[in-house]
């Protein structure tokens, strides 16, 4: 499941893990569920990865624009031959030290 916090001042939706709202620094908050679901903007092939990931290369980091609006990176879980600009994608599952992962939907 993939999760962002709503401000309880602005109503603004973010993805972090911060406690207090980006946009106007009001404390608290409240987490929102978010559908998973959004397109993929752009997109790299990691070949030569850093030490710790070097076993995983080749993989790929996308850009992805959520439906709700937010944009984040995320590993996508696929081969690079297929993506195409605005590929649906949807979360597939969230990595402790990777991050989310998204699969084309």
């Amino acid at each position: 499941m993939l999760r962002g916090r709503r401000c309880a001042e602005c109503r603004r939706l973010w993805l972090e893990e911060a406690q207090a709202c980006p946009a106007c620094g009001s404390p608290g908050g409240e987490s929102v569920e978010l559908k998973g679901t959004g397109r993929l903007l752009s997109w790299t092939t990691i070949r030569v990865a850093p030490a710790r990931y070097a076993g995983e290369a080749p993989y790929v980091v996308g850009l992805v624009a959520l439906d709700e609006g937010l944009r984040l990176t995320a590993r996508l879980a696929t081969d690079p031959e297929g993506l195409t600009p605005g590929l649906p994608v949807a979360f597939a599952s969230l990595d402790p030290s990777r991050g989310p992962i998204f699969r084309p939907a």
